[in-house]
């Protein structure tokens, strides 16, 4: 049950899951940071305020006319130190709102604050943020699965590169002119989420400005989160072409309540992006279509791009027979194809997950499966290599260095038949509940799911009988094998009306996956009688 994700309009959700989402985070977000006891964070008018106090003579208007000044009498080095002791930034850590934030797999966000909340909270989650602070680091792409951060008004590390004064601000298109396009590129496609600001932040108002300047009216929709804001303040914010998504007060402080909006956007996320996801294999995308609470035997692998295909070759149909459905991230379309969102909705669907440790981006994904898979994990490294995170001895398979794609060396034969024994022992874990789930979502009136998790159940045994009877598939094509194509090879096991009523089913499970139907119970429970009719009789003709 969600607390707040009704509030986010719909059209916004969308562009999130399907990529098209720039985070925006200002200051207000670091109010959310732990500090030590006694220590307070400063909002962004309290450190002018606090500028303003070491000025003789001085009456305080704004927090950019403080700081300017401040500048202007004792230099833009003395400035850099006053706001590294201003904001904490020796002691202070990121909050509960941060590490909610760091989780959703954004795979770009945008900054205008100077501290490293941020890059810290990344850190701790295991996933690798690249700070872009100058304008010649734009060029620099990185690996597909690193956060780009855009530090827009720099950070402490970097005095120069500070937005912080009227000069600042004003100069900041005529020095950094392709920082401002790159800016304005990203939001051409995709929409501005802003979280931490105020209407009255300059921050904000440079940023949307700037928008307006180079987009006009072809810009995409804004959005800002807000908790509590009075109907003034959003009638201020959307008369600037900025939507409000208002979350309620509550007894939850403001920390706690970004902590739990964020966290429900990621689960949000993670779980829809595999339902409008595509496979070319027919068995992944049928595991694919289950929804996050319905049992599913996804073994997901986390493999080197170059030991792709010997997994393909040789350890998927050892997956298969042990009763899994293999996939790596490569086999999966996503929209926006933003791999940090894939792997991670991935890593948390999957009942299983086999980690080979070959490179820094499957070492990362090793990290990600810790944090986030609920299943098995199997850890698979070279004779020399070592495990970075703690892995139970009995979760670990040794593989040679090198690998043979047509399985004809004893060594990868060896390693092929280890892994068999560490996925047959993972699947005896999710057995039982397998088999019990069709009739477990029936109960819990989810239909479409009941029927989904039926057909998973009914194809996985359809298989398991052709493999152990050794009946031969008759086939005149290449490809996957198809359910008629099985139904056809167990007829003599299988009651005529039985595997009519499956065809006809079948069809109705196609509409249920491809398109939002809905289902009745009647339906639903015909189909998942038919099923566990068609398992018994499986079950005896492999006893006889």
């Amino acid at each position: 049950m969600t607390k707040y994700l009704d509030y986010f309009p719909p059209p916004f959700l969308e562009d999130m899951v399907r990529g098209r989402c720039i985070p925006f985070i200002g200051a207000g977000f670091s109010l959310n940071a732990q500090l030590p006891p006694g220590v307070l964070m400063p909002d962004w008018d309290g450190v002018g305020r606090r500028a303003a106090e070491a000025l003789r003579d001085y009456s305080y208007t704004t927090a950019i006319e403080a700081l300017s000044t401040y500048e202007h009498e004792f230099s833009r080095v003395k400035l850099t130190e006053f706001l590294v002791e201003a904001l904490n930034a020796s002691v202070i850590q990121p909050g509960s709102a941060h590490d909610a934030f760091c989780a959703i797999p954004f795979d770009r966000a945008i900054t205008t604050n100077w501290d490293f909340l941020l890059e810290t909270s990344y850190a701790r989650a295991g996933k690798y943020c690249m700070p872009i602070v100058s304008e010649d680091q734009l060029a620099v792409q990185g690996d597909r699965a690193w956060v780009r951060l855009l530090k827009l008004h720099g950070d402490l590390n970097h005095p120069n590169r500070i937005i912080a004064t009227e000069e600042d601000y004003d100069g900041f298109l005529t020095r950094y002119p392709l920082l401002a396009t790159y800016l304005s590129s990203m939001l051409i496609d995709n929409t501005a989420f802003f979280i931490g600001y105020s209407l009255d932040d300059p921050d904000l108002r440079q940023i949307w400005q700037l928008i307006k300047d180079r987009l006009g009216g072809l810009r995409r929709p804004a959005y800002v989160l807000q908790i509590g804001a009075s109907p003034q303040a959003m009638a201020r914010f959307e008369r600037r072409g900025v939507k409000v998504i208002n979350l309620p007060k509550s007894d939850q402080s403001y920390s706690q309540t970004l902590t739990t909006a964020l966290s429900e956007l990621r689960d949000y996320w993670t779980a829809s992006l595999p339902l409008i996801s595509t496979s070319a294999d027919p068995e992944s995308q049928a595991e694919l279509s289950l929804p996050n609470f319905a049992k599913n035997r996804l073994a997901f692998f986390a493999v080197p791009t170059a030991l792709a295909s010997f997994y393909k070759q040789q350890v998927y149909p050892v997956a298969r027979r042990q009763g899994f459905t293999p996939v790596m991230a490569i086999d999966v379309a996503t929209v926006g194809e933003n791999i940090v969102a894939k792997v991670q909705a991935l890593l948390e669907k999957s009942a299983v997950t086999i980690a080979d440790l070959g490179t820094a981006n499957t070492i990362y994904e090793l990290g990600l499966a810790k944090l986030t898979s609920a299943g098995p994990i199997i850890v698979v490294t070279t004779d020399s290599s070592t495990v970075p995170i703690e892995v139970p001895e009995l979760q670990r398979v040794v593989r040679p260095l090198v690998l043979d794609d047509q399985g004809i060396d004893p060594l990868s034969l060896g390693f092929v038949e280890a892994l068999s024994a560490r996925l047959a022992a993972a699947f005896l874990t999710i057995s039982p509940t397998l088999t019990s789930e069709p009739q477990r979502l029936l109960d819990q009136s989810e239909f479409r799911a009941a029927i989904m998790s039926a057909f998973s159940l009914l194809e996985h045994e359809l298989a398991q009988a052709i493999e152990r009877l050794d009946i031969p598939l008759q086939r005149h094509r290449a490809g996957p094998v198809s359910f008629r194509e099985m139904l056809n090879a167990l007829r003599p096991f299988l009651a005529d009306d039985l595997i009519q009523r499956l065809l006809d089913h079948a069809s109705v499970r196609n509409r249920v996956a491809h398109s939002a139907v809905d289902v009745t119970r009647q339906t639903a429970f015909a189909i998942v009688e038919d099923v566990a009719t068609a398992v018994a009789q499986l079950e005896l003709a492999r006893d006889r």
